[in-house]
């Protein structure tokens, strides 16, 4: 954009006739200078002094002005355009002079215009390598895939201090300014500005509370030069005489009144008014999920007081240990004996070219664990976000948040896979609770990973990992999904009782029940082809949804029982679906089914399912700490999984365009 430069003339009483100007160019830049308002009668020529490094011409001809030039007013244009192309080694090195000459070429007054070309830019790392080059000519751009540029700012969620707090007026140390982007301010030229003249930081009203920015970094304590209600800072005067960082913090993640996408300005100020600008485009990264097809690194279970789960946590020590992770215990004395691990957090990760930090989504239900995440997760590179809302419900538990593996649906690639969660659905309108708005409007903001909307509220405690999870497999797609069937069980219990086993017994939440007892319960039997019909709901949105095939399916057997005056479905013995999935090493809970020869059939039968997909089953008992309570192994533990290899920048698109949500 070109810029203007207005001379006020000199009054025809004034003793003086001369006026100079001081002037700041920035290499390129045009500045028109109006010049005919100079002139009245009295002026029969005037003539035109160019000195130094300077490209002068008058506004309606292409040709530059030597270094004097005399011209009539009648052949003047109204204005002239001068470019620097070259910074200035000292203040006013390079000047314009105006004089206007009388018939006789005596001077009747002059103006001079003394320039000083400065070399300005702000970089940032556009090209995504972890460098911030000079002057990328797409840094205020923004390109999805391999080929493309853009600038990427992390949400610094972490915490690098024990001590630190959200009020912070400065970064204190290494481990603070890596989790921030670097901006690079260069400034070529003389040593100083003009006294008139700063640089100056700045964002708009709508990016300002979305981010601070630091200077001062050279110490390792950065200061807050933009953030906490300012959206300017000017940069301190004798800093100018060198390259400047910056460090740029992001302080939210996209969400539905915010795309993540920010700009941030460098000016060049005179008495506050704005003479040239630098841009630069930050993109939020988004926060991922990782699904059980990722290798877990970390599984969390926390230890009841009553010691009810002590059993239970050394036989999961072992099949963590076969998986190569970590079992981390936690005593929930402290946490209000709150064992649902799964349904009080999520984990996810953020990244950047060069930093990685994992991301604990905290969930809204608010029980003992609430402050598990802060008090033991929350540290160096992992950091801990939430979503409160006071209407939360059960489904707004985690127990209720999923993701798929990557999948390929149609045509589109979904790398990272999608998202699932659980609500309502038309063709039910008796149950009509879905996820808070506030966490579905994060999940969709994300973008990467676009959320599908399954049923679940026909469940009790209404929790998609009851009816399904993903198991990795050795076959192309590399994953299978698991859905939970009663169909299946009842085609066992069949079975048996075809085979003259009707007094064989499966314990469930009522008592031991003979195959006998299970056949004639027509309730019993009624409320599973209810739950079977939702469940195959949830079947064909995954199948449309993730692009999958009958064969990509296993049904393995469950049960349930209706509660409630609106008799949603609770487990009536332990939810097989409801496993630890740790790759191909599978913790399921046991599910006391009947035996034959001290083999439980229900066990038998899973087995012949899984494992010629090359996944080991290990059947562990949660009756008393888990099932009576409503829940299952999954429900009371959570993991932290290694990270996607590929890089969220780098597929070729954000995949907003095919996130089309349920009855949003």
């Amino acid at each position: 954009m070109m810029r203007n430069f207005k001379i006020t003339p000199l009054s025809s009483n004034s003793r003086v006739n001369r006026s100079s100007h001081e002037v700041v160019l920035v290499t390129g830049q045009l500045i028109n200078i109006p010049i005919k308002h100079l002139i009245d009668s009295s002026v029969e020529w005037v003539e035109l002094k160019v000195r130094g490094e300077l490209r002068v011409k008058q506004a309606n001809l292409s040709v530059l002005l030597s270094e004097k030039v005399l011209i009539s007013p009648k052949d003047l244009a109204d204005s002239l355009i001068v470019q620097g192309n070259t910074y200035s080694e000292e203040l006013d090195d390079r000047s314009l002079t105006i004089n206007l000459l009388d018939k006789q070429q005596n001077l009747i007054v002059s103006y001079g215009l003394y320039f000083t070309v400065l070399r300005i830019c702000l970089d940032v790392d556009a090209d995504r390598d972890g460098v911030v080059e000079e002057n990328n000519p797409n840094k205020g751009n923004w390109k999805q895939g391999k080929d493309g540029y853009g600038a990427i700012l992390l949400v610094n969620s972490d915490r690098d201090r024990p001590e630190a707090h959200e009020e912070d007026y400065h970064l204190k140390g290494l481990l603070e300014i890596k989790d921030c982007s670097l901006m690079v301010v260069r400034k070529v030229g003389p040593k100083r500005l003009p006294s008139q003249y700063d640089l100056r930081v700045w964002v708009s009203e709508e990016n300002a509370p979305y981010l601070r920015i630091f200077d001062q970094l050279e110490t390792n304590y950065g200061h807050e030069l933009v953030g906490h209600g300012h959206q300017q800072g000017n940069l301190i005067k004798q800093d100018i005489t060198k390259d400047i960082f910056l460090a740029v913090e992001g302080l939210h993640y996209r969400d539905i009144d915010f795309d993540g996408i920010i700009f941030i300005n460098l000016s060049l100020v005179k008495d506050n008014e704005i003479l040239y600008t630098d841009r630069v485009r930050f993109q939020v990264a988004p926060w991922i999920m990782t699904p059980h097809t990722l290798s877990p690194q970390t599984v969390y279970i926390a230890r009841i007081a009553s010691g009810s789960n002590y059993k239970m946590i050394e036989q999961m020590r072992f099949v963590v240990g076969a998986s190569k992770a970590q079992l981390e215990v936690v005593s929930s004395i402290r946490y209000r004996n709150d064992r649902w691990m799964q349904d009080e957090i999520e984990f996810g990760y953020s990244e950047s070219p060069g930093h990685f930090m994992y991301v604990v989504l905290n969930s809204p239900r608010d029980r003992g664990l609430d402050e598990f995440p802060e008090e033991e997760l929350l540290g160096i590179d992992v950091g801990h976000i939430t979503r409160k809302n006071p209407e939360a419900t059960t489904l707004d538990s985690f127990g209720n948040l999923e993701v798929s593996p990557p999948v390929t649906v149609d045509g589109v690639d979904y790398p990272f896979g999608r998202i699932l969660f659980g609500g309502n659905h038309s063709d039910a309108p008796e149950y009509s609770t879905r996820m808070v708005k506030n966490i579905r409007d994060f999940l969709y903001a994300q973008k990467i990973q676009p959320p599908i909307e399954l049923f679940c509220d026909w469940l009790e405690v209404g929790h998609i990992d009851e009816f399904m999870t993903f198991v990795p497999t050795k076959t192309a797609k590399g994953f299978k999904l698991i859905l939970t069937s009663p169909n299946k069980y009842y085609e066992i219990i069949q079975a048996l009782k075809e085979q003259h086993q009707t007094e064989l017994t499966q314990r469930t939440r009522i008592g031991d029940m003979s195959i006998t007892d299970l056949l004639s319960n027509q309730e019993l039997l009624q409320d599973n082809q209810r739950f079977q019909r939702y469940i195959d709901w949830n079947r064909d949105i995954l199948k449309q949804k993730l692009g999958l095939r009958e064969d990509d399916i296993i049904d393995i057997p469950g049960l349930f029982q209706g509660a409630g005056h609106q008799k949603r479905a609770e487990t009536f013995f332990p939810n097989m679906v409801n496993m630890l999935v740790l790759d191909n090493h599978l913790a399921i809970p046991k599910p006391f089914g009947p035996k034959i020869n001290e083999e439980c059939q229900i066990e038998a039968c899973v087995k012949n399912l899984l494992e010629p997909f090359g996944c080991t089953c290990y059947f562990i008992d949660n009756w008393e700490p888990y099932f009576l309570g409503r829940g299952e192994i999954h429900c009371g533990t959570n993991t932290r999984r290694k990270p996607f290899q590929t890089k969220w920048w780098e597929i070729a698109s954000d995949l907003t365009e095919h996130q089309q949500p349920n009855n949003y």
